[in-house]
This record gives structure tokens, sequence and C-alpha cells, in this order.
């Protein structure tokens, strides 16, 4: 008994120092990895842009292997490995694609990183994770893959798996459970790059990432500790004074301040608080956050899993505005309501809007509809085509419009304007003003709680595969 005790503690101890030192090693391949990017990029002249190569060899540092790279007008991508050190027949591999849209930009950026370790008989183990448009990791994985022959034919069986036990192969290879370590060792380099704690923790399920035709291009998930700042911008989108109350005579002042806007158990937090002395005359501070020259798109789904604050005067709202302003001041430009609520749960009130808004004179559009539980999360998402906008709570659709509906006094005779330019997002807990009449002081603080915001876009300039 105490020879076995013996035994675990020593492989224990082995065990660990085996993940710190390659801990350690694979965080050096990471800024390695990025080097060898930005030289294979400036290489990348030297080649052909119109047939993709494999298994080059760069003349830099450190066995740096240039995996895979294709330049295309609307396509790039390029893979490159670098060797681990202390740890033979192992590599860190670090992929990046960017395929452009029609409007000119990116729309669909990514890639991946993982450690891959050749094995004995022809077994190659893999860990990684796919990492996103802000270098932040999502979907993690593991992987271990078989290679053998009988005679004349190659065979492969992929064993793909996320976390838990090695799955056995019919008693073959007995010997796999001693690959606990190593497991653990190439998970840990799954998390050898990528952006700060709140890009790093998004996390989107396979299901998810994908609706139908819908791509994922862009997500917050909030799971770090504070605002991801590469995503938001804490300021008004047209950089007004943080009193100026909305045009609506609002009574709050946005402020930066983490007693308004928080990120907590991977939810963004919006909270409205009573304040004495503020500017304009204004009685509450609040939270708004926007992505205004961060992430702009034209077209596409765009949702986000909320819970609402209720109470006389609140006014939380997710909602989009032109970038540009193209076709003049507001509402000229338009103006998108993916979800509003007004005094929601004051005298049974259980509604929550989606509009739009342009034109001049000042005209609105849109539908309305009410959740079940105000208590709870919901999904709010518009769904937004050339030449349709539509409006669902959790995922069943309530209102409809279409592009004979509105119109641009900027832009006469054209049928798509004001909403076919850039739009950015919004997110604000807002309190009384002209619209919901002034709060009754009653219950607060109060606040908005985001569970996540996730934009989707679909192939082709009209988006009709996604309709």
């Amino acid at each position: 008994m105490v020879k076995k005790k013996l035994i675990k503690t020593i492989t224990k101890s082995l065990h660990g120092g085996c993940v710190i030192a390659l801990s350690l090693a694979v965080t050096s391949q990471v800024a390695l990895a990025q080097r060898a990017f930005d030289t294979a990029l400036e290489r990348a002249s030297d080649f052909s842009s119109e047939r993709p190569l494999k298994g080059l060899s760069l003349p830099i540092w450190g066995g740096v292997q240039l995996e895979a790279m294709q330049v295309e007008a609307d396509h790039r991508r390029m893979e490159i490995s670098v060797p681990v050190p202390f740890l033979p027949a192992s590599r860190f591999h670090r992929s990046d694609y960017d395929i452009e849209s029609a409007y000119g930009y990116a729309r669909q950026k990514g890639g991946a990183q993982s450690l891959r370790l050749s094995l004995p008989y022809g077994l190659t183990l893999e860990a990684g994770s796919r990492i996103d448009s802000f270098g932040g990791r999502y979907n993690d994985f593991i992987g271990l893959t078989f290679r053998w022959s009988d005679l004349r034919h190659h065979h492969q069986r992929v064993a793909a798996y996320k976390g838990g036990e090695l799955p056995p192969r019919d008693g073959q290879f007995p010997w796999l459970g001693t690959l606990g370590t190593v497991v653990l060792i190439a998970a840990l380099a799954g998390g050898g790059g990528g952006g700060s704690s709140a890009s790093a923790s998004n996390n989107v399920d396979e299901a998810a990432a994908t609706d139908g035709n819908w791509q994922l291009v862009w997500n917050d998930e909030f799971g770090g500790t504070s605002l991801d700042t590469r995503k938001w911008s804490m300021t008004d989108s047209y950089g007004r004074d943080q009193c100026f109350g909305g045009g609506n005579n609002e009574q709050q002042c946005y402020t930066t301040s983490s007693n308004n806007i928080a990120v907590v158990d991977g939810k963004l937090v919006l909270i409205a608080r009573p304040e004495a002395g503020l500017n304009q005359g204004r009685s509450y501070t609040s939270g708004r956050v926007q992505s205004s020259g961060k992430a702009d798109f034209t077209y596409g789904r765009f949702e986000a899993r909320i819970k609402l604050p209720a109470g006389q005067g609140s006014w939380p709202a997710f909602w989009m505005l032109p970038t540009d302003r193209a076709y003049g001041e507001w509402p000229r430009s338009g103006e998108i309501d993916v979800m509003e609520a007004i005094n929601l749960g004051v005298n049974g009130n259980q509604a929550v809007l989606g509009t739009l808004h342009f034109g001049t004179p000042h005209t609105y559009i849109g539908g309305q509809t009410t959740i079940t539980d105000i208590n709870a999360f919901n999904t709010f998402a518009v769904e937004w085509f050339p030449d349709e906008i539509r409006w669902s709570l959790n995922g069943a659709q309530y209102a409809s419009r279409g592009q004979s509906e509105w119109f641009s006094s900027g832009a006469a005779g054209d049928p798509n304007a004001p909403f076919d330019r850039n739009f950015h997002m919004i997110l604000n807990l807002a309190i009384g003003g002209n619209y919901p009449g002034a709060t009754d002081g009653q219950n607060f603080p109060r606040q908005m709680e985001v569970d996540y915001v996730r934009v989707y876009q679909c192939e082709g300039a009209s988006a009709a595969a996604c309709k």
C-alpha cells in the first residue's frame, strides 16, 4: 500500500512538472508564431496569388514552417508552425483567414491555434482552440487521430472529444490511459494566445455559430471581468455630452464608472442609480455602450439575450444608429430599434417594441409583442435585409416591414435608403424622459443584464439565402 502511494505521489509530481514546463514553453512559442506570421506576410508577394502553397520552409529562426498560404482577391489564408522546446515531435500551429464581402470589408475573419504531438503507431494528438476576429479563444478542442495501413490501403480514424477521458477503441492501445498528462499539457496550449480576458472567454457553441445559412461574424459573450473596449465604447456615438438626455429630456447622465457599467458572472450589467449634483439638472447615473468604429455592419441578424429592468421611468434598449450619417442628421439617416421596453411591469405592462425611424418629416414604423416573464432573460433579434427588416422574440417573428414602407429624404429614388449603410449597435438603460414620463424613484438601483450579443451575416449582397 505504501509503495503504491509513493508511486502515485511521484507520478503526480512528474505530471505537474511537465505541465509547468510545457506551459512556459508554449507561451514563448506564441510570440514566435506571431513574429513568423509578420515575416510570412511580408514575403507573401514573393509567391503566386493564384495557387495555394503547402509544405514550404521559411528561412527564418526556430525551425518555422509555412504549412499553407493562399492569397486571392477576396480570400486570404495562412498557416505556420513552430517547434515546441522540451517536447520532441511536437509543433505549435497557428492559422489565420479572412474573407472579403461584396461591400469591401472582412465579412468573415478568424483562425485557430493548436499544439500537435506526433505519437508512436501513427497517432497524432492535437489540442487548441478557434480564434475570433479580435484574437480571443472560443470552441476549445482536443482530438486524437489514428492512421494505419493494411497492405495497400491507408485509413484514418479521428476520435474527437471535448473534455473527459479518451474513448477506448475495442480494447486496442490500452496504454492510452497513460496519455492523461499529455492531454492535459496539450489542453493548456489552447490558452497560449489571444486577447484580454474579456474576449478570450467568448465561447460559443457550434450550434449557435450558425443558424441556417446565417454565419456568425461577431459576438461578445462577456466572459471577462470588465468591458472589452476593443468591441465597445462607453462614450456617445456622435460625441455628445453624457448628460444630453437623448433628445428626449431623459433624467440620466451616462458614465464610464464600474458603478454603472460592469461585467459580472458572464454578463454585461448596465446599472441606473440616483445621484445628486449632476450636470444639466439630471438626477441619475446610468450605463450605455456602443460599437461605432469597432463593429459596424450593413445587413445581417443582430441578436442579444437580455434581462430587462421593470418600473416607472425605466427605458432599456438594444438599438442601432448609422455610423456615418450619409443621408443627414437624425432621423434622415435612419435608426433601427431591435428592442425597447417602456415602463415594464407598470400596471401589468409586458410590451416590447421594435421600430424603424427615418425621413423628414420624422416617420416611424415597426411592431410590438409581449414577453411572458418580465423577470427572465429573453432573446431579441432583428433580421435586416436590403428590402425587409424583421423582428423576433425568442426565435418567433412578430413583425416585418418592407422597403416600400420606408424612405430617405436625403436619397430620393433610392429604395433601400436609409437602411443601406453601416450601422453600429447600442445598449443602454435610460431613465425617464418625454416618452416614459418621470420615474417614481422606487426600486433603485435598476439594472439591465445582457448575456450575449451576436451578429450573423449571410452570403450574397441580397442575403436572400437566409430569408
